[in-house]
């Protein structure tokens, strides 16, 4: 066999070299081995098309990692060993790791590491370290720790029967030496990095079976040449191309990283080699784009263009950029996607650890994976262990083989096993992985207030189910048939909640809060296969931990961590080929390739060229003494020298270098990097400082940081950059100059014309309908007259929201807009949930006291009022406590206390009072679905004069001596309103006057006093607000009515807030932050109104 290898810093010249010599070869076999499957078939595209033949059978085309495997499968099988690579070698490191910190005697056999042998970083970097010993031959290192980690190690692999890359080879290697040589044929390789001894010896062992070698290689890369030349044997020939142009490319070339400056270069044209920078990465890969939208616009094709990654954390911001200008792009290692099957996995773990909380739950239901149920509506039973199996996951098949090796063959295309979902049936959970109904399933969960633990599931699921049958025997014995058919719905949904959502809860319940690997593994792929509808990925995973069983205990949490990394998201391979599209890769998958022009991003300190660091468990000094060519800084330092040749070397016509000038995330300069000075220094033939690099670089393109458009709309990649690039024209000319020169925005796109007409008139000195509901279509007004006072019931509370801001009514009353609600277990509890827990207790002990006598409560009858208080109290605090499972028990312990010594000193006041006797409680009208209310309470809302239906719930309706009636309103706030200086306080307080009215209408036979606003905490002082029904009290109430009123009739309900009423608004996500601003700007006729309410005491 005769060997010869050609150098070149060129790629190609190396393709040239290698298709001509393969399309001479007159054997029948080839074997083309390349860096990747596609650098072997480029060259064999090439040869094809250099040569007379239409074309060409036995050549194939094959990677180093590929063959090995190849020739090695009957060996493997046959001694009974898999392949591995990746998490499962990190998963063996892992159990030896633990077997020797964690041994049964006492004391750990880690010796030097036993400090970190707890850090989750060491399984990985001894992984790696022992990688690198066994493909150099396992030289005997001196490091006792480290010699009995590798031996321990081995047997481990010999045990698990699992073969690494070096095993792989080694294997390989042996059965290549009786192979016939017409298997192999001759034998071409295309820029294949051979590293290491176990390499050399499996490609040495194909060369002497090989009929004819060739090898080409690029320049710097000299460990490659070196090992190739070995495996060759000493008669190979090694010959260096000379170079063949003067231009500023092929210089740089020839001279990148090598000694002297040499002579300054001839004038030629300075786009060859270009450097520019951009604030950002993201802004960085938008001018890429663009710079390919002008190389394609000059007639290059979109596949002879490249760009080479050092950094791939650069390629979301490629794919985006790409997109954006819509330039078909193919990704060489695929692109990252979520995985819904992963995060569903993740988001039940999430739910284990957090106490089964329903919201992780619910975080799971939204990912769509449910499973088709079983016919009772349970999830699908798990199957036996032998069964959960599942392909390789393609980013471990990547890892052991080469990622371009895994990839799709050119010309196949994935097929998609989706199948549309069915119309959706209410009765069932999920079909086809789409859930019926995730909404219902949602506010069920809240409405049962689900918040943790297996038996709070069952238990708040069957209150839940209990209340709702409750209701529908209450509604059917009111003949209120639509809200009894809602309540029916509720349940039939319910119980396919329960049915589904249980077996699952238990099964998270049941999974151990400390246990081996191998518990975890055996529990979740069970827990997988009941509850992901394509657990596929998610079992490779798990299987690749396989070597870990014994590793442990570990609890919930930290297999979140090691899982998390893996299962978050999925890599979505290329389904198509690469031609017609700009080829995106790492600059290792683009070896074997040429391009007419190249861009190289990400020349920045830290990312190009990464930090370089030595081994920390085998440092430079004891490799350098095994003498096994182990890898050092100096090897490593070389290999970020040769991924820029790399990258330059492939460019035919021009490359383009480029670094951020902004770390984003950090929010502080990048520095370029140095690489970036020896680019200059070999094109320029002058060594540079850093400043004029800068400088250089910001002049190639116009990119702000405040305004991320270019200078010219010519040159915009997409309509947003088009749009910002005229109106910064427009912004820098006088107003009179530009008037109508961006009215085409109006043309250009229905929804931006909607959108830009819309924010104009918001501030327009006019009411407009952009301002909220203002003189709508008639449709429109018909419609909002239905919600006419008089037509339909609102409560107070709804009604106030009127003076505070009439949109917000509309938004509240009218649409039926609120904050979405979630369960979670309460840190502290919020004025909402205490007034009504306060109200509550209020309830419950005024019924008490008066079934038992004990109304009014006078000084004698105190002592027995209270000890009733403390008895309700601590009944009602126990249902709430069940309800909203507080996160800290001495914070919710402290709150009850404190609501305790608030009514205690409530009932001592009442107790001051012995001429008023709360006569009815909780007094509601109006309400049809409340049933803790006062006997007398009626379902109907309540007429009054003024022309309002009301409804509501009085909290207290008090009786005198004399027979007079006062409706008393509760609150467990601070004071807002002042005694004999408030009637309806600026139409914010409308309770005491409206109740007043109410409960004169419900008792017309009694003299109604009034109404009292009480403040009955410590936080309001028990103050006490009584407001007379009066004459005042009716002229402010008829106020109240003829202002909503109006409104809802002339349609006119804009966003007008009282000073401050957006602060704390639920709604400002919908109006935004300047309402109150705007709208001091607007006419003040229409809403006079609204201001005359708003003066009013």
């Amino acid at each position: 066999m005769s060997g010869s290898i050609l150098v070149s810093p060129s790629a190609q010249a190396r393709l040239d070299r290698a298709a001509t010599w393969l399309a001479a070869r007159p054997e029948r076999h080839v074997t083309v081995m390349g860096a990747s499957i596609e650098g072997a078939a480029e060259v064999c595209r090439r040869a094809l098309a250099s040569s007379a033949k239409a074309a060409s059978f036995g050549w194939q085309r094959t990677t180093l990692g590929v063959l090995a495997v190849s020739i090695a499968r009957p060996e493997l099988a046959r001694l009974g060993l898999v392949p591995a690579s990746g998490l499962a070698l990190e998963a063996v490191c892992a159990r030896v790791v633990h077997e020797h910190h964690h041994p049964t005697s006492a004391k750990s056999r880690l010796g030097r590491f036993a400090p970190i042998g707890d850090l989750p970083g060491l399984p990985r970097a001894l992984a790696r370290t022992l990688a690198e010993l066994r493909l150099a031959g396992d030289p005997g290192v001196d490091d006792p720790d480290l010699k009995r980690l590798s031996k321990a190690f081995a047997a481990a692999l010999e045990s698990a029967g699992l073969a690494d890359r070096a095993r792989t080879l080694a294997i390989a290697a042996e059965a290549a030496k009786a192979i016939d040589p017409d298997e192999v044929g001759a034998l071409l390789l295309v820029d294949v990095p051979v590293r290491s001894a176990a390499e050399r010896s499996f490609l040495g062992a194909v060369a002497q079976r090989a009929r004819a070698a060739y090898a080409v290689a690029p320049a710097g890369d000299e460990r490659a040449a070196l090992h190739t030349r070995a495996a060759f044997g000493p008669s190979a020939q090694v010959a260096r191309t000379e170079a063949s142009s003067s231009s500023l490319l092929a210089r740089l070339k020839e001279g990148l990283f090598e000694d002297g400056e040499g002579a300054r270069p001839p004038a030629g044209d300075d786009d060859e080699v270009t450097i520019l920078s951009a604030p950002g990465e993201s802004r960085e890969c938008v001018e890429i784009a663009r710079a390919i939208c002008a190389e394609a616009a000059k007639g290059t094709p979109l596949d002879r263009i490249a760009v080479l990654l050092r950094a791939p954390q650069y390629a979301p911001h490629l794919e985006e950029a790409l997109h954006r200008a819509k330039v078909p792009a193919h990704f060489a290692r695929g692109t990252r996607k979520p995985d819904p099957a992963g995060r569903a996995m993740l988001a039940l773990l999430a739910c284990a650890a957090e106490g089964l909380s329903a919201r992780r739950f619910a975080e799971y239901l939204s990912l769509g994976e449910v499973p088709e149920e079983t016919p009772d509506g349970a999830p699908p039973p798990a199957p036996p262990p032998g069964d959960r199996v599942a392909p390789p996951d393609e980013e471990a098949l990547g890892a052991l083989l080469g990622d371009a090796a895994s990839a799709l063959e050119e010309g196949e295309e994935e097929e998609s096993d989706e199948v549309a979902p069915p119309i959706a049936e209410e009765d069932r959970g999920a079909a086809f992985g789409t859930l019926r109904a995730p909404r219902h399933w949602e506010r069920l969960l809240v409405d049962a207030a689900v918040i943790g633990g297996r038996d709070r599931w069952e238990k708040r699921l069957a209150g839940l189910s209990a209340k709702l049958t409750a209701d529908h025997a209450a509604y059917v014995a009111k003949a209120e048939d639509h809200l009894a058919d809602g309540v029916k719905k509720d349940l039939v949904a319910l119980d396919t909640l329960r049915r589904f959502a249980l077996p699952l809860v238990a099964d998270l319940a049941a999974l151990p809060s400390e246990a081996p690997w191998g518990a975890w593994i055996d529990a979740l792929s069970k827990l997988a296969t009941r509850a992901i509808r394509r657990p596929e990925r998610v079992l490779a995973v798990l299987a690749e931990l396989q070597p870990m069983d014994r590793v442990g205990p570990v609890d919930v949490t930290e297999v979140r961590l090691v899982l998390e990394r893996r299962l978050s998201q999925l890599v979505v391979r290329p389904s198509s080929r690469r031609y017609g599209r700009v080829y995106i890769a790492t600059i290792d998958e683009a070896r074997g390739l040429a391009f007419d022009v190249v861009f190289v991003p990400g020349l920045a300190e830290k990312i190009f060229p990464q930090k370089v660091v030595e081994d920390p468990l085998l440092l430079d000094g004891a490799r350098k003494k095994l003498d096994a060519g182990l890898p050092t800084t100096k090897e490593r330092t070389e290999d970020e020298r040769l991924a820029l040749r790399l990258a330059v070397g492939a460019a035919n016509r021009r490359v383009v270098l480029s670094y951020p000038r902004l770390d984003v995330e950090q929010a502080r300069p990048r520095t370029p990097s140095f690489y970036g000075l020896e680019v200059l220094r070999v094109a320029e033939g002058e060594l540079r400082d850093f400043e004029y690099l800068a400088e250089k670089a910001a002049r190639r393109v116009d990119a702000r940081i405040g305004w991320p458009a270019p200078a010219s709309p010519a040159q915009a990649i997409d309509e947003a950059e088009y749009d910002l690039a005229i109106l910064q024209a427009l912004l820098e000319k006088k107003e009179d100059e530009c008037v109508g020169e961006a009215h085409y925005l109006l043309a250009s796109n229905d929804h931006l014309a909607r959108a830009l007409r819309f924010r104009g008139r918001r501030w327009l000195r006019v009411w407009k309908a952009a301002d909220g509901l203002v003189d709508p279509p008639e449709e429109a007004l018909a419609a909002i007259r239905e919600h006419a006072l008089d037509k339909r019931s609102f409560s107070p509370t709804a009604l106030q929201n009127f003076a505070s801001c009439p949109y917000r009514f509309l938004l509240s009353a009218v649409h039926k807009l609120a904050p979405r609600d979630e369960p979670t277990a309460i840190e502290d509890l919020d004025p909402l949930t205490r007034g009504s827990l306060v109200h509550e207790v209020q309830f419950v002990l005024l019924t008490k006291l008066r079934d038992a006598g004990l109304l009014p409560v006078t000084k004698p009858r105190l002592d027995a009022a209270r000890a009733m208080l403390d008895e309700v109290l601590a009944e009602v605090a126990a249902e709430e406590h069940e309800k909203l499972s507080p996160a800290i028990e001495r914070v919710w312990k402290d709150a009850i206390e404190g609501i305790a010594a608030d009514l205690r000193e409530w009932l001592r006041l009442m107790a001051d009072e012995p001429g008023w006797t709360p006569a009815h409680f909780e007094l509601s009208f109006g309400l049809k679905d409340r049933r803790a209310q006062d006997v007398l309470s009626k379902d109907e809302p309540v007429a009054l004069d003024a022309g309002i239906q009301l409804r509501g719930s009085i909290d207290l309706v008090e009786k005198d001596d004399a027979g007079r009636l006062r409706a008393t309103d509760h609150k467990t706030g601070k004071v807002r309103a002042k005694e004999g200086e408030t009637v309806i306080g600026k139409g914010e307080i409308l309770q005491p006057v409206l109740y007043a009215l109410t409960i004169e209408k419900l008792f017309p036979k009694q003299p109604i006093e009034g109404g009292r606003l009480y403040y009955c905490t410590a936080a309001g002082g028990f103050t006490k607000v009584d407001i007379p029904l009066g004459e005042s009290a009716r002229v402010a109430a008829r106020l109240v009515a003829k202002t909503i009123g109006e409104s809802i009739a002339n349609g006119f309900l804009p966003a007008a807030p009282a000073k401050d009423a957006c602060r704390y608004c639920d709604y400002k996500s919908v109006c935004g932050p300047y309402e109150e601003i705007r709208t001091k700007r607007k006419q003040g006729e229409r809403l006079k109104g609204l201001v005359e309410l708003r003066r009013h005491r």
